[in-house]
Protein backbone atom coordinates (compact mmCIF):
# COMPACT_ATOMS: atom_id res chain seq x y z
CA UNK A 1 0.00 0.00 0.00
CA UNK A 2 1.19 3.38 -0.54
CA UNK A 3 -0.25 6.22 1.03
CA UNK A 4 0.16 9.92 -0.21
CA UNK A 5 -1.19 13.13 0.79
CA UNK A 6 -4.14 14.04 3.16
CA UNK A 7 -7.40 14.73 1.27
CA UNK A 8 -8.41 17.41 3.23
CA UNK A 9 -5.36 19.08 2.43
CA UNK A 10 -6.39 19.58 -0.88
CA UNK A 11 -8.37 22.83 -1.80
CA UNK A 12 -10.35 22.08 -4.68
CA UNK A 13 -11.72 18.96 -7.02
CA UNK A 14 -13.68 18.54 -9.48
CA UNK A 15 -17.29 17.13 -9.29
CA UNK A 16 -18.46 14.47 -12.54
CA UNK A 17 -21.64 13.00 -12.38
CA UNK A 18 -23.32 10.51 -14.39
CA UNK A 19 -26.69 11.87 -13.86
CA UNK A 20 -28.24 8.33 -16.27
CA UNK A 21 -26.95 6.00 -13.38
CA UNK A 22 -29.72 4.54 -11.31
CA UNK A 23 -29.24 7.31 -8.36
CA UNK A 24 -26.70 10.01 -10.27
CA UNK A 25 -29.71 12.42 -10.95
CA UNK A 26 -31.32 12.48 -7.77
CA UNK A 27 -27.94 12.38 -5.70
CA UNK A 28 -26.18 14.94 -7.72
CA UNK A 29 -27.74 18.19 -5.94
CA UNK A 30 -27.42 16.05 -2.96
CA UNK A 31 -23.58 15.18 -3.11
CA UNK A 32 -22.52 18.85 -3.60
CA UNK A 33 -24.36 19.97 -0.58
CA UNK A 34 -22.17 16.80 1.30
CA UNK A 35 -19.21 17.78 -0.14
CA UNK A 36 -20.10 21.43 0.48
CA UNK A 37 -20.35 20.79 3.97
CA UNK A 38 -16.95 18.48 4.59
CA UNK A 39 -15.47 21.08 3.27
CA UNK A 40 -14.52 19.58 -0.28
CA UNK A 41 -14.55 22.75 -2.36
CA UNK A 42 -15.43 22.13 -6.00
CA UNK A 43 -13.61 24.36 -8.75
CA UNK A 44 -16.15 22.96 -11.19
CA UNK A 45 -18.97 20.37 -11.50
CA UNK A 46 -20.54 18.64 -14.37
CA UNK A 47 -23.73 16.96 -14.18
CA UNK A 48 -23.31 14.38 -17.29
CA UNK A 49 -26.60 13.45 -19.11
CA UNK A 50 -25.05 11.29 -22.13
CA UNK A 51 -23.09 8.67 -20.31
CA UNK A 52 -21.05 8.96 -23.99
CA UNK A 53 -19.67 12.15 -23.19
CA UNK A 54 -18.26 11.11 -19.39
CA UNK A 55 -15.16 9.45 -20.40
CA UNK A 56 -14.10 12.28 -22.73
CA UNK A 57 -14.91 14.69 -20.21
CA UNK A 58 -13.07 13.05 -17.63
CA UNK A 59 -10.15 12.76 -20.12
CA UNK A 60 -10.25 16.10 -20.62
CA UNK A 61 -9.97 17.26 -17.10
CA UNK A 62 -7.13 14.75 -15.75
CA UNK A 63 -5.00 16.11 -18.96
CA UNK A 64 -5.56 19.89 -18.10
CA UNK A 65 -4.10 18.89 -14.38
CA UNK A 66 -7.00 18.78 -11.96
CA UNK A 67 -5.47 17.11 -9.28
CA UNK A 68 -8.70 15.60 -7.10
CA UNK A 69 -11.23 14.25 -9.32
CA UNK A 70 -14.50 13.44 -8.15
CA UNK A 71 -16.47 10.83 -10.66
CA UNK A 72 -20.12 9.75 -8.91
CA UNK A 73 -21.32 6.48 -11.26
CA UNK A 74 -21.58 3.05 -10.78
CA UNK A 75 -19.11 0.64 -11.60
CA UNK A 76 -19.15 0.57 -15.42
CA UNK A 77 -18.81 4.55 -15.26
CA UNK A 78 -15.71 4.10 -12.61
CA UNK A 79 -14.05 1.65 -15.22
CA UNK A 80 -14.97 3.44 -18.36
CA UNK A 81 -12.58 6.36 -16.73
CA UNK A 82 -10.11 4.47 -14.97
CA UNK A 83 -7.48 4.73 -18.00
CA UNK A 84 -6.91 8.51 -17.81
CA UNK A 85 -5.81 8.71 -14.30
CA UNK A 86 -3.13 5.96 -14.79
CA UNK A 87 0.11 7.55 -15.37
CA UNK A 88 -1.32 10.91 -14.21
CA UNK A 89 -0.68 13.21 -11.45
CA UNK A 90 -5.01 13.13 -10.61
CA UNK A 91 -6.91 11.33 -8.04
CA UNK A 92 -9.56 9.39 -8.17
CA UNK A 93 -12.29 10.05 -5.52
CA UNK A 94 -15.57 7.77 -6.05
CA UNK A 95 -19.40 8.50 -5.26
CA UNK A 96 -21.01 5.34 -5.29
CA UNK A 97 -24.26 6.10 -7.06
CA UNK A 98 -24.92 3.13 -9.30
CA UNK A 99 -27.54 -0.11 -8.69
CA UNK A 100 -24.32 -2.48 -7.20
CA UNK A 101 -21.12 -0.41 -6.41
CA UNK A 102 -19.22 -3.38 -6.89
CA UNK A 103 -15.78 -1.20 -6.15
CA UNK A 104 -16.57 1.16 -3.93
CA UNK A 105 -17.60 -1.94 -1.45
CA UNK A 106 -14.62 -3.25 -2.17
CA UNK A 107 -12.86 0.19 -0.91
CA UNK A 108 -14.98 0.19 2.10
CA UNK A 109 -16.78 3.10 1.11
CA UNK A 110 -19.87 4.35 2.35
CA UNK A 111 -22.94 3.75 -0.07
CA UNK A 112 -24.68 6.89 1.12
CA UNK A 113 -23.85 9.96 -0.48
CA UNK A 114 -23.22 11.99 2.76
CA UNK A 115 -20.89 8.69 4.30
CA UNK A 116 -18.90 8.49 0.68
CA UNK A 117 -18.41 12.78 1.46
CA UNK A 118 -16.99 12.27 5.04
CA UNK A 119 -15.25 9.27 3.85
CA UNK A 120 -13.66 11.02 0.60
CA UNK A 121 -12.28 14.86 3.35
CA UNK A 122 -11.41 12.16 6.21
CA UNK A 123 -9.51 9.63 4.16
CA UNK A 124 -6.37 8.55 2.29
CA UNK A 125 -5.13 8.04 -0.63
CA UNK A 126 -3.89 4.12 -1.90
CA UNK A 127 -2.90 2.92 -5.40
CA UNK A 128 -4.79 -0.38 -5.99
CA UNK A 129 -5.04 -3.01 -8.92
CA UNK A 130 -6.79 -2.54 -11.86
CA UNK A 131 -7.61 -5.65 -13.99
CA UNK A 132 -7.24 -5.29 -17.66
CA UNK A 133 -8.29 -7.42 -20.81
CA UNK A 134 -6.91 -7.11 -23.87
CA UNK A 135 -5.60 -3.69 -22.83
CA UNK A 136 -8.63 -2.48 -21.64
CA UNK A 137 -8.43 -1.27 -17.49
CA UNK A 138 -11.28 -2.30 -15.53
CA UNK A 139 -12.00 -1.43 -11.32
CA UNK A 140 -13.81 -4.50 -10.43
CA UNK A 141 -14.70 -7.68 -12.22
CA UNK A 142 -15.76 -9.14 -15.49
CA UNK A 143 -17.72 -12.14 -16.36
CA UNK A 144 -18.28 -14.66 -18.68
CA UNK A 145 -21.61 -16.50 -18.99
CA UNK A 146 -25.26 -15.45 -17.63
CA UNK A 147 -24.11 -12.09 -16.47
CA UNK A 148 -22.90 -11.36 -19.87
CA UNK A 149 -25.99 -12.52 -21.63
CA UNK A 150 -27.49 -10.29 -18.93
CA UNK A 151 -25.48 -7.95 -20.18
CA UNK A 152 -26.72 -7.95 -23.68
CA UNK A 153 -30.14 -7.63 -22.90
CA UNK A 154 -30.11 -3.98 -21.93
CA UNK A 155 -31.79 -4.22 -18.50
CA UNK A 156 -31.17 -0.86 -18.19
CA UNK A 157 -35.15 0.61 -17.04
CA UNK A 158 -35.66 -2.95 -14.90
CA UNK A 159 -32.04 -1.97 -13.69
CA UNK A 160 -33.21 2.12 -13.12
CA UNK A 161 -36.30 1.37 -11.28
CA UNK A 162 -35.84 -1.45 -9.78
CA UNK A 163 -32.33 -1.65 -8.64
CA UNK A 164 -30.29 -5.05 -8.22
CA UNK A 165 -33.24 -7.01 -8.33
CA UNK A 166 -33.87 -6.15 -11.97
CA UNK A 167 -31.43 -8.52 -12.95
CA UNK A 168 -32.94 -11.20 -11.45
CA UNK A 169 -35.71 -10.67 -13.68
CA UNK A 170 -33.28 -10.63 -16.59
CA UNK A 171 -31.50 -13.72 -15.44
CA UNK A 172 -34.78 -15.36 -15.20
CA UNK A 173 -35.28 -14.95 -18.46
CA UNK A 174 -31.70 -15.48 -20.16
CA UNK A 175 -31.52 -18.85 -18.05
CA UNK A 176 -34.09 -20.73 -19.97
CA UNK A 177 -31.74 -20.79 -22.53
CA UNK A 178 -28.51 -21.08 -21.05
CA UNK A 179 -25.92 -23.68 -21.94
CA UNK A 180 -22.42 -24.81 -20.40
CA UNK A 181 -19.23 -23.86 -22.36
CA UNK A 182 -15.85 -25.21 -22.27
CA UNK A 183 -12.80 -22.92 -20.73
CA UNK A 184 -9.40 -23.31 -20.96
CA UNK A 185 -6.07 -20.92 -19.68
CA UNK A 186 -3.18 -21.01 -20.73
CA UNK A 187 0.03 -19.18 -21.05
CA UNK A 188 2.33 -18.98 -23.98
CA UNK A 189 0.86 -21.30 -25.84
CA UNK A 190 0.46 -24.16 -22.90
CA UNK A 191 -2.57 -25.44 -21.54
CA UNK A 192 -2.66 -24.83 -17.63
CA UNK A 193 -6.39 -25.61 -16.74
CA UNK A 194 -9.20 -27.04 -19.52
CA UNK A 195 -12.63 -27.28 -18.10
CA UNK A 196 -15.05 -29.46 -20.29
CA UNK A 197 -18.54 -27.97 -18.73
CA UNK A 198 -17.97 -24.53 -17.48
CA UNK A 199 -21.66 -22.57 -16.31
CA UNK A 200 -19.99 -19.27 -15.19
CA UNK A 201 -16.60 -17.93 -15.20
CA UNK A 202 -15.55 -14.50 -12.92
CA UNK A 203 -12.06 -12.79 -13.52
CA UNK A 204 -11.74 -10.43 -10.27
CA UNK A 205 -9.65 -7.63 -9.22
CA UNK A 206 -12.30 -7.16 -6.00
CA UNK A 207 -14.20 -9.46 -3.94
CA UNK A 208 -17.81 -8.06 -4.72
CA UNK A 209 -20.13 -8.53 -8.00
CA UNK A 210 -23.27 -7.14 -8.22
CA UNK A 211 -22.96 -5.66 -4.84
CA UNK A 212 -22.25 -8.81 -3.23
CA UNK A 213 -18.87 -10.74 -1.38
CA UNK A 214 -18.54 -13.39 -3.99
CA UNK A 215 -14.89 -14.05 -4.61
CA UNK A 216 -13.09 -13.83 -0.94
CA UNK A 217 -9.58 -14.74 -2.56
CA UNK A 218 -9.39 -11.38 -4.76
CA UNK A 219 -8.07 -8.04 -3.20
CA UNK A 220 -7.27 -4.88 -4.99
CA UNK A 221 -3.92 -5.14 -3.35
CA UNK A 222 -3.11 -8.42 -3.61
CA UNK A 223 -1.09 -7.67 -7.11
CA UNK A 224 -2.66 -10.57 -8.93
CA UNK A 225 -6.33 -11.47 -10.60
CA UNK A 226 -8.24 -14.00 -9.48
CA UNK A 227 -10.52 -16.46 -12.03
CA UNK A 228 -13.12 -18.28 -10.86
CA UNK A 229 -14.83 -20.88 -12.75
CA UNK A 230 -18.27 -22.61 -11.85
CA UNK A 231 -18.50 -26.00 -13.08
CA UNK A 232 -21.03 -28.09 -14.11
CA UNK A 233 -23.13 -29.91 -16.82
CA UNK A 234 -26.30 -27.89 -16.68
CA UNK A 235 -28.10 -24.71 -16.26
CA UNK A 236 -29.10 -25.76 -12.31
CA UNK A 237 -25.50 -26.11 -11.86
CA UNK A 238 -25.42 -22.46 -12.01
CA UNK A 239 -27.81 -21.43 -9.74
CA UNK A 240 -26.97 -23.86 -7.03
CA UNK A 241 -23.46 -22.69 -7.45
CA UNK A 242 -24.10 -19.52 -6.83
CA UNK A 243 -26.65 -20.13 -4.18
CA UNK A 244 -23.81 -21.26 -2.47
CA UNK A 245 -21.56 -18.45 -2.88
CA UNK A 246 -24.41 -16.04 -2.08
CA UNK A 247 -24.93 -18.10 1.55
CA UNK A 248 -20.78 -18.31 2.10
CA UNK A 249 -21.02 -21.86 1.77
CA UNK A 250 -18.15 -24.18 -0.12
CA UNK A 251 -18.00 -25.37 -3.44
CA UNK A 252 -15.54 -28.83 -3.81
CA UNK A 253 -12.94 -28.66 -6.58
CA UNK A 254 -15.35 -30.65 -8.38
CA UNK A 255 -17.58 -27.80 -8.68
CA UNK A 256 -15.40 -24.66 -8.85
CA UNK A 257 -11.75 -24.22 -9.92
CA UNK A 258 -10.10 -20.84 -8.42
CA UNK A 259 -6.95 -19.81 -10.47
CA UNK A 260 -4.43 -16.95 -9.00
CA UNK A 261 -2.41 -15.51 -11.68
CA UNK A 262 -0.47 -12.07 -12.97
CA UNK A 263 -0.92 -12.86 -16.57
CA UNK A 264 -3.06 -15.48 -18.79
CA UNK A 265 -4.92 -16.22 -22.09
CA UNK A 266 -8.57 -16.94 -21.75
CA UNK A 267 -10.42 -18.93 -24.30
CA UNK A 268 -13.93 -20.76 -24.45
CA UNK A 269 -16.37 -22.77 -27.15
CA UNK A 270 -17.93 -21.79 -27.95
CA UNK A 271 -16.99 -17.87 -28.45
CA UNK A 272 -18.69 -16.50 -25.08
CA UNK A 273 -19.40 -12.32 -25.09
CA UNK A 274 -17.17 -10.83 -21.69
CA UNK A 275 -19.01 -8.50 -19.48
CA UNK A 276 -16.82 -6.09 -17.38
CA UNK A 277 -18.57 -4.16 -14.81
CA UNK A 278 -21.92 -4.90 -16.35
CA UNK A 279 -21.05 -3.60 -19.73
CA UNK A 280 -20.52 -6.13 -22.67
CA UNK A 281 -16.97 -4.93 -24.78
CA UNK A 282 -15.89 -7.70 -26.00
CA UNK A 283 -15.66 -11.69 -27.01
CA UNK A 284 -13.64 -14.51 -26.01
CA UNK A 285 -10.77 -15.40 -26.56
CA UNK A 286 -9.14 -12.81 -24.10
CA UNK A 287 -5.73 -11.94 -22.86
CA UNK A 288 -6.20 -11.26 -18.61
CA UNK A 289 -3.56 -9.47 -16.91
CA UNK A 290 -3.53 -7.13 -13.71
CA UNK A 291 -1.96 -3.67 -13.75
CA UNK A 292 -0.14 -3.59 -10.17
CA UNK A 293 -0.53 -0.70 -7.96
CA UNK A 294 -2.27 1.57 -10.83
CA UNK A 295 -4.64 3.71 -9.71
CA UNK A 296 -4.74 6.39 -7.14
CA UNK A 297 -8.02 6.19 -5.00
CA UNK A 298 -9.04 7.96 -1.81
CA UNK A 299 -10.22 5.28 0.58
CA UNK A 300 -11.85 5.50 4.39
CA UNK A 301 -9.20 4.83 6.78
CA UNK A 302 -11.47 1.92 7.28
CA UNK A 303 -9.56 0.55 4.39
CA UNK A 304 -6.24 0.84 5.42
CA UNK A 305 -7.04 -0.77 8.66
CA UNK A 306 -8.82 -3.95 7.30
CA UNK A 307 -7.61 -6.96 7.24
CA UNK A 308 -6.45 -8.84 3.80
CA UNK A 309 -8.97 -11.88 3.08
CA UNK A 310 -7.47 -15.04 2.64
CA UNK A 311 -7.89 -17.36 -0.14
CA UNK A 312 -10.67 -20.33 0.63
CA UNK A 313 -9.12 -23.94 1.75
CA UNK A 314 -9.31 -26.27 -0.88
CA UNK A 315 -10.73 -24.37 -4.06
CA UNK A 316 -7.31 -22.67 -4.92
CA UNK A 317 -5.17 -24.91 -7.77
CA UNK A 318 -2.04 -24.77 -5.01
CA UNK A 319 -1.95 -20.75 -4.99
CA UNK A 320 -0.88 -20.93 -8.93
CA UNK A 321 -0.77 -21.72 -12.58
CA UNK A 322 1.13 -24.50 -12.58
CA UNK A 323 2.64 -25.88 -15.81
CA UNK A 324 2.26 -29.33 -17.30
CA UNK A 325 5.44 -30.95 -15.82
CA UNK A 326 4.03 -29.51 -12.18
CA UNK A 327 6.79 -26.72 -12.32
CA UNK A 328 5.77 -23.27 -11.10
CA UNK A 329 4.24 -21.08 -13.86
CA UNK A 330 6.67 -17.80 -13.54
CA UNK A 331 4.15 -15.62 -13.77
CA UNK A 332 2.10 -16.90 -11.65
CA UNK A 333 1.30 -15.57 -8.12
Amino acid sequence: MIETERPQAWREAVLIVNTRSRRGRKLYARAKVALATHGVALSATYPVRDPGRLSEIVQGVVARGAVLVIVGGGDGTISSIVDYFVGSAATLAILPLGTANSFARTLTIPIDVEGAAHALANGTVVAVDLGCIDGDLFANAASIGISAAIGRSRPHQLKRYLGRFGYLIAAARMLATFKPFACRLSHEGQTVLDVDQAVDVLIANGPYHGGMLVADEADVESRDIVIRIIKGSSRWALVSGWLRIWLHLPLGPHRLDVVRTKAVTLTTDPIRYVSIDGEVVTKTPIHVSVARRALRVIVPITFVERSTPHPSEGNIRAGMLASKDGREDPVSA
